[in-house]
C-alpha cells in the first residue's frame, strides 16, 4: 500500500488533483500493471506542428533592426506575427 506522509504541505498532481492515500493507491496499481494509461502515454509538448507531420523545424537567424521593425510593422499591419510574415518571405524567395 503507498502513503503518502502529509507534513504541512499537500501534495498535488500538475492538474491540481491531490494526492490521497487512496489516489496513491490507485497510481501504484496502474503502474504495476502492464497496461498503458492516458497519464503514462507521452504527450506532445510546445506547439503545434504548422503542416501536422508532428514537428516543425524552428529556424533562428539575426536580421538588422530596420528589417526587423519593418517586418514587425507588416505583421501589425496585417495582424499577423513577425514568424508569419518571415515564413511568407522566405517561402516566396525559395519559389524563385
Amino acid at each position: 500500500m503507498a502513503k503518502v506522509k502529509a507534513k504541512e504541505k499537500e501534495f498535488r498532481t500538475k492538474s491540481g488533483l491531490v494526492i490521497t492515500d487512496e489516489v496513491a493507491d490507485r497510481l501504484a496499481d496502474e503502474v504495476e500493471t502492464e497496461e498503458e494509461y492516458e497519464w503514462t502515454t507521452k504527450r506532445p509538448v510546445g506547439r503545434p506542428s504548422l503542416d501536422g507531420s508532428g514537428t516543425s523545424p524552428r529556424v533562428e537567424f539575426r536580421v538588422p533592426r530596420e528589417l526587423y521593425d519593418a517586418a514587425a510593422g507588416r505583421a501589425i499591419a496585417e495582424e499577423r506575427t513577425v514568424s508569419a510574415v518571415a515564413r511568407e518571405a522566405l517561402e516566396k524567395y525559395l519559389a524563385g
